[in-house]
């Protein structure tokens, strides 16, 4: 098991970009991170999303390699995670943009060294939350649920979690 954890690591720190919003058009192909998951005993399941605030996938009960490297899994290989239920905690970031006249909201993670970190945009399900009101403080520690989606935007293709919430950890 440490074998993997010191395999995946050293893959992720090859890798490592600091890109809040990615490309997620990528043909880049790493190891499957899902197997990687299951091997070292993190609980990642594929399955539909389940009610009571079940997730298809709870990324804030991973260490902090897993969660890096699952974000980067999303970002390089889209479609597998489109539609799929999403539980996260990291730090929340926003930043305004003139040209497109709208704010990007993320929730950031840092791997264990604090060296590298991933990005998830989100799209929260309060439209005014959307319009930057009543958002979490910058840099403030949030867990947030919602639902993998990819949106076209110029000639880009970007990954984001849709009707955003904020849960109580």
């Amino acid at each position: 098991m440490r074998k993997i954890i010191v395999t995946l690591s050293c893959i992720l720190l090859v890798g490592c970009g600091g890109v809040k919003k990615a490309d997620v058009g990528s043909s880049t192909d790493i190891n499957n991170i899902e197997s990687n998951a299951q091997t070292a005993g993190t609980d990642v399941k594929r399955e539909e999303p389940k009610a009571d605030g079940q997730v298809d996938y709870d990324l804030s009960s991973m260490g902090p390699d897993m969660v890096y490297a699952t974000i980067y899994q999303m970002m390089i290989d889209p479609k597998s995670y489109v539609g799929k239920s999403f539980k996260v905690t990291g730090n929340y970031y926003s930043s305004y943009s003139k040209e497109n006249d709208q704010y990007y909201h993320f929730c950031m993670v840092k791997d264990a060294a604090a060296c590298c970190a991933q990005g998830l945009e989100l799209l929260w399900a309060d439209d005014n939350m959307n319009k930057h009101e009543n958002c979490p403080d910058e840099e403030a520690l949030v867990t947030v649920e919602g639902v993998f989606e990819t949106y076209e935007e110029g000639q880009n293709t970007y990954g984001r979690l849709k009707d955003v919430r904020l849960v109580n950890q």
